[in-house]
């Protein structure tokens, strides 16, 4: 007997008294967005995090002439917000055909930064499964340089903000310094050449490419046999397409207590000609073991 699937909700913003303060849509989790095991990648969940980030500044802001879901503070005033760490942690990933739910909001940060958060559910059951993190700030889109939020901005943000604040991941486990990366490095993964279809509307790779291609030094047999359950990645320059992507990795805690846990710091680079290279990404990702996926692997 056939099982109808079913439709994921189209996605609406969340009011506390009159103020919009989060957005949450769903989505189906389709069959090119899994790995061998059936389940949702973590590039898969990245790009989820985005689209929904996207599509309730639409519904905030609409979108303008470019495409973009800006208010029009940042229009007049030449202003973006440019992601600088993102950090996600998975409890469960969700399957081939599941349709998960996700939430999102973001609160001001200072005078330069605001944060977003998420928060993934399995739509069906309602089970969390993941949550993420994220700091942004503002760039001049002439200059290409840094700007504080204008205050009318920092105004809004505040007023489409829960209240009280609320964190999708608890402080004492968010936002912790990524450690130094040594060189030369333990693993080196494969030279590769960033791609005119790796580019975003921003005219410059897509923050997911960017920790596809870092998670590249990830050993094999790690890969095959754990999970990955939390990645870190700070966002630290610009790539466009056609320039040279070199992905290096070292271990950086060993399993000590016999969880299996296994950790890596990452770092992408760009290289030119005279091989002067420039950091892009830097990231931490943790893996525990994942008996399931070993089914799937031998």
């Amino acid at each position: 007997m056939s099982v109808a699937l079913p439709a994921p909700r189209p996605g609406r913003l969340i009011y506390q008294e009159e103020d919009p303060i989060s957005f949450k849509e769903e989505h189906r989790i389709r069959s090119y967005e899994v790995g061998p095991d059936q389940q949702a990648t973590i590039t898969t969940v990245a790009n989820l995090l985005q689209e929904v980030a996207g599509n309730h500044g639409v519904a905030v802001w609409g979108r303008t002439e470019e495409g973009f879901a800006t208010d029009p503070i940042m229009v007049e005033k030449n202003l973006i917000f440019v992601a600088t760490r993102i950090q996600i942690q998975m409890d469960k990933y969700p399957r081939w055909g599941d349709v998960v739910s996700v939430e999102t909001w973001f609160q001001a940060e200072g005078r330069v930064a605001a944060c977003r958060n998420w928060v993934m559910k399995n739509a069906l059951t309602g089970e969390e499964l993941g949550r993420s993190t994220s700091t942004w700030v503002m760039v001049n889109t002439v200059t290409r340089r840094l700007a504080k939020i204008p205050e009318e901005m920092r105004c809004k943000l505040v007023s489409m903000a829960p209240k009280p604040p609320r964190d999708a991941i608890c402080a004492e486990e968010a936002r912790h310094k990524l450690p130094d990366f040594t060189l030369p490095p333990e693993i080196t993964g494969p030279k590769q050449v960033a791609r005119r279809s790796d580019m975003d509307m921003n005219g410059h790779i897509n923050n997911v490419t960017y920790l596809a291609l870092a998670l590249e030094t990830v050993p094999i047999n790690v890969f095959q046999s754990h999970s990955l359950k939390q990645v870190e990645v700070d966002y630290k320059a610009e790539c466009k397409s056609g320039q040279t992507l070199e992905s290096l990795g070292n271990a950086i805690q060993e399993d000590t207590n016999g969880s299996g846990i296994k950790r890596f710091v990452h770092m992408l680079r760009r290289c030119d000609e005279k091989g002067e290279c420039t950091e892009l990404v830097r990231a931490r990702t943790t893996w525990a073991p994942d008996y399931d996926k070993i089914k799937f692997t031998n």
